[in-house]
């Protein structure tokens, strides 16, 4: 299904397990492929639960083992081999949900770091920038916030990342990296990215995750045009899983420079969650 001319609705009710998620999936233009090692070898890192935007009680994530297996089982799938000695590539994985932030300083000019993650979360790069683009315009010309920017000047794809953005998601973010240039020191951007994401009122976290990650993983390392809209089915209670974390850990002897690996988390972790908390509220 198209994103163009999509209306967003509940996802899950009391009649279906069936709920709709969006996937985003983009390749690097300028990153090269992976050298050495296989490109489906992976080893993974668990950049951690998100919960970003207002807090609300009454909802349990999954836990970080049926994260890392559910991912595991779908990597598999598609022909990922988990490889702690010689990976291709390192992964990197967040999840949560992404909440509007209703107590964030607005401000004078820019887009606020909440909107700016949760327009991200459900849009390609380039969709991302051109809605970023409006709203800063909008700004510039008429002396307002992004709170009044008017999303009826904005028509298909564009207009729809606007409506999606303004809904609670929750979401699963897989990022790979070229692990031989992490080794050596380089600064590394993302070879690919795959954006997950489902309304909050699609059913419980502990569910949806896993679902998500299942239903999508035949887009891991692929591209799309844009964000696609997509079915998923409710995952049932799911125990911790078999997989444990050391099989997709880097091994004890890796390469990677751990404040590289730090910074990496760390920098994905602010653009994700859209706190950054070296900027007080």
């Amino acid at each position: 299904m198209s994103l163009a001319g999509f209306s967003p609705k509940a996802g899950a009710n009391l009649f279906s397990d069936n709920f709709e998620m969006l996937v985003v999936a983009e390749t690097s233009k300028t990153s090269p492929q992976p050298k050495g090692s296989p490109a489906s070898a992976y080893c993974a890192v668990d950049g951690g639960f998100i919960e970003g935007g207002n807090p609300e009680a009454g909802d349990t994530p999954p836990t970080p083992d049926q994260v890392r297996q559910a991912l595991y089982d779908a990597l598999k799938a598609q022909g990922f081999e988990a490889n702690r000695a010689a990976p291709s590539l390192l992964l990197t994985y967040h999840w949560g949900v992404l909440r509007p932030d209703r107590q964030e300083i607005r401000l004078q000019y820019g887009v606020k770091t909440n909107l700016n993650a949760r327009i991200r979360l459900v849009s390609t790069e380039a969709l991302g920038d051109e809605v970023e683009n409006h709203i800063l315009g909008r700004q510039k010309a008429d002396g307002t916030n992004m709170n009044v920017s008017s999303p009826t000047l904005l028509v298909g794809p564009t207009e729809t990342v606007v409506q999606l953005a303004r809904h609670s998601r929750i979401f699963v973010i897989v990022t790979a990296y070229d692990y031989q240039a992490m080794s050596e020191g380089h600064e590394v951007w993302p070879v690919w990215r795959v954006k997950l994401s489902a309304q909050e009122t699609s059913g419980g976290m502990d569910q949806v995750i896993p679902a998500m990650i299942t239903t999508a993983a035949a887009y891991f390392g692929k591209n799309l045009p844009e964000p696609k809209i997509t079915e998923s089915r409710l995952a049932g209670n799911q125990g911790a899983g078999a997989t444990p974390a050391s099989l997709l850990q880097p091994a004890p002897e890796a390469k990677v420079d751990s404040q590289l690996l730090h910074s990496i988390l760390e920098r994905e972790r602010i653009e994700f969650s859209g706190v950054n908390p070296a900027i007080p509220n």
